[in-house]
């Protein structure tokens, strides 16, 4: 199609808009034709048009990109027409101090209003701009205690991390510690994941916010959620959809937001539960799901030898999947434009990896076309990787060929560093699994799939969605590259969508004793109603106060009874011996383990523990049948960090494991059993165990000693205020013994790359 017909075809579509009013479509031509045109000789005529085009758009920023990356030329000022000066000036009006909004963010921004309570589910594509939204909606409303709630870890500290050195927030106290104190009476905003809100919750359950913004909230949903692959995210809508109960009953205005998702229409009857939700709870829907801001273009390789992707001719050649997967990168793949490849097991991101670094022509070639970028961590980098990981890691191997390898088990601080490389272009292609789908914001032009599945579930609408998502950047890209390898990818993005449900408002919804505490009766079915009933009975038979029992909220009423019963069974030498772990945590500042006290709480807590990896581990014994695996590995963890356990599976004498193998098997306990499934079950313990000692010794529940050191340690790997938030930031280990230490340490030990680090962090230490 040449210049003259697609120009024409544009006209044709602005005025189809103007008679259908459907902005969506329009916004997807016009985001073409500017792709078209980025590369075209452009006269004041085309500029002219191309301005007025993208304010019609509601999308100025197609301009910007086409002013500050393909084009130097600017409308001559005796050329301005009156159609660009009304462009002019409505550009203004998205103007907001600093930011430029685009029309439908500014939809969503003038939807809240003083004059009465705003709350709000949006659903709209990855490129839309939420979270930025989310900053212009607080500094409009000027609210005072503010409520933000993020999926994981790095999303949490890369916020708090923006607020820090924003000054327009330079007036809030920023808390991300669950135990942090605060002034209610002045301006706060608190940042935390579902599971630090609820550990928040337990000793501030009656205070009241402003604003709450819940991101990602289609996690309340399972049947959304990733399945058992990516370790440590299957169980997440327990979390969720208590910490949403509860911030409902807390909060005032409410944003809830997430990409994609189908929402129910108000006449559709069946799976009308997230309907229910929103009617109880007073919340309208904002749906933008249509405005796909960064156009996608799709290719489906099959048998052919040749493709012409995006008019570029793409050899395809050997049916190996692998080298497909090098060919395309080959023809497409530049620092400005480098490729994702998708992949649905962990393993396969470092096994493609690998058989790319066989081809040492390929491997030049990247490395060449990366050579000229400026990227100061990257030598740096890879010198601290070998010295702290050893030459023989994937990783680091596959960084040393411009490649990066992303998934759930490679160290937070590592793969924070990699979405770094990638996004200057050090790196020439990432090759991940659904984490990048989980608000990482990278700087793809290409995305590969390899795989129809998730782990070794079928993909679902949603999820595929979110994948192509990830291809193209708003504001550095017109489009992306979405290249399926004959996964039936774009046909899984085209069906029917499935809607979000909420099964504390479906009475029909198999439902456990964990919601029965936020369930109302009209959503319970009558087996429920009489098992709520008995339980209640049983919790108040218990003498149990509401404060100690309500604490960990994710564990069941009937769990806790049970472990409370086993509790007051113990004799008086069970409870001294449970007390010298509490000693000797204190003494060694948690970093020694009392093992045979420790042994007996994991025998108390086995019959709850509902987790099936959690379950093994203290199943397995040590050859004398003493200890469990999980002591072995925990004090091996305290006593040596991270490292000493990749070097117990390494150098074990029966079954030794890979140093690859290795380091994702202890990622996998750190990150996963012992920070969010151990910490749990040893959370509950500890706060029935203090107080029933309580009771028998008449003293204050806060005077016993507990297991807080230990639970610090495994949820944050570190004790002192300020090494607990540079451990949620993401940092190398030795940084965070440096700021945990209760001596004076010689950072003359830090390499190069962690003196930058440490400089990097000054913002989030005051």
């Amino acid at each position: 199609m040449d210049r003259f017909t697609r120009t024409a075809d544009i006209i044709k579509a602005y005025y189809s808009y103007k008679q259908t009013a459907d902005s969506a479509t329009f916004v997807k031509k016009v985001c073409n034709y500017f792709d078209y045109m980025k590369d075209e000789i452009l006269s004041d005529a085309d500029l002219n048009l191309l301005l007025f085009l993208a304010n019609e758009a509601g999308i100025p920023q197609y301009y910007d990109l086409l002013r500050s990356k393909f084009t130097n030329n600017e409308i001559d000022d005796e050329n301005i027409t009156s159609l660009t000066m009304s462009a002019l000036f409505y550009e203004a009006s998205l103007i907001k101090g600093d930011s430029k909004l685009h029309r439908y963010q500014k939809h969503v921004l003038d939807s809240f209003m003083d004059t009465r309570q705003n709350r709000f589910v949006l659903t709209a594509p990855t490129s839309f701009g939420k979270t930025f939204l989310v900053y212009e909606i607080i500094q409009k409303m000027q609210y005072q205690n503010i409520l933000l709630i993020f999926p994981a870890i790095s999303l949490l500290s890369e916020n708090y991390a923006r607020l820090c050195n924003w000054e327009v927030f330079s007036n809030y106290a920023i808390h991300s510690l669950s135990e942090e104190e605060f002034d209610i009476t002045q301006k706060n905003i608190f940042i935390f994941t579902p599971e630090r809100f609820l550990s928040f919750m337990d000793s501030h359950q009656h205070l009241h916010f402003d604003f709450a913004f819940i991101d990602e909230v289609y996690k309340i949903d399972n049947s959304f959620v990733i399945d058992q692959e990516t370790s440590g995210e299957n169980e997440r809508d327990t979390a969720y959809r208590l910490a949403l109960e509860f911030i409902c009953k807390l909060t005032d205005d409410m944003l809830l937001a997430g990409p994609y998702m189908a929402l129910p229409s108000a006449e559709i009857e069946q799976q009308k539960s997230f309907n229910a939700f929103a009617h109880d709870n007073g919340f309208a829907f904002l749906r933008y799901n249509q405005f796909e801001i960064v156009s996608k273009e799709y290719t489906t390789v099959k048998n052919r030898q040749q493709y012409l992707i995006d008019n570029i001719p793409v050899k395809i050649g050997s049916v190996s999947k692998t080298q497909k997967i090098a060919n395309i990168i080959q023809a497409l793949s530049s620092p400005t434009e480098n490729t994702i490849i998708y992949c649905n097991r962990k393993s396969d991101t470092e096994s493609y990896a690998r058989q790319l670094l066989q081809d040492e022509e390929l491997i030049l070639l990247f490395q060449e076309r990366c050579s000229e970028i400026d990227a100061p961590a990257y030598e740096i980098f890879l010198e601290h990787l070998q010295n702290t990981f050893g030459d023989d890691w994937i990783v680091l191997r596959a960084l040393r060929g411009r490649i990066g390898i992303h998934h759930s088990l490679v160290p937070k601080y590592i793969q924070k560093e990699i979405i770094n490389l990638f996004n200057c272009g050090a790196l020439i292609c990432l090759f991940s699994t659904t984490t990048i789908t989980e608000g990482v914001n990278t700087s793809a032009k290409n995305i590969i799939i390899t795989s129809g599945k998730k782990g070794i579930k079928n993909l679902r609408q949603f999820d595929a969605k979110n994948i192509a998502g990830r291809a193209g950047r708003f504001q550095q890209h017109y489009s992306g590259r979405v290249i399926d390898l004959n996964n039936g990818f774009e046909d899984i993005v085209n069906r029917d969508p499935e809607l979000l449900e909420h099964k504390n408002y479906d009475v029909n919804a198999l439902k456990t004793d964990v919601d029965y505490q936020i369930t109302k009766d009209q959503y319970l079915s009558e087996t429920d109603l009489i098992e709520k009933e008995a339980i209640s009975l049983r919790v108040e038979e218990s003498g149990i106060p509401a404060s100690v029992f309500n604490s960990f909220r994710v564990v069941g009423p009937k769990d806790k009874l049970l472990l409370y019963k086993r509790i007051e069974r113990m004799p008086w030498w069970i409870i001294e011996e449970i007390k010298r772990v509490s000693t000797k945590l204190a003494r060694t500042n948690a970093r020694s383990l009392h093992w045979s006290g420790f042994q007996i709480i994991l025998n108390l807590i086995f019959p709850i523990v509902r987790e099936e990896k959690l379950k093994q581990l203290i199943s397995l014994r040590t050859a004398d049948q003493q200890y469990s695996l999980v002591t072995v590995l925990l004090s091996s963890y305290l006593e040596g960090g991270f490292m000493s356990m990749v070097d117990y599976y390494t150098t074990r004498q029966i079954n030794p494991k890979t140093k690859d193998e290795a380091i994702r098997t202890v990622a996998d306990f750190v990150y996963n059993v012992f920070k969010y499934h151990l910490v749990k079950y040893l959370g509950l313990f500890d706060v029935f165990f203090r107080y029933r000692v309580s009771t028998l010794e008449n003293i204050d529940m806060d005077s016993v000693p507990g297991l807080g050191l230990l639970l610090q340690k495994l949820e944050y790997n570190a004790l002192s205020p300020i090494a607990r938030k540079i451990s949620d930031y993401g940092v190398p280990f030795k940084l965070i013994d440096c700021y945990d230490s209760q001596r004076k340490y010689d950072k003359s030990q830090f390499d190069a790359y962690e003196k930058r680090i440490d400089e990097q962090i000054k913002i989030l230490l005051n």
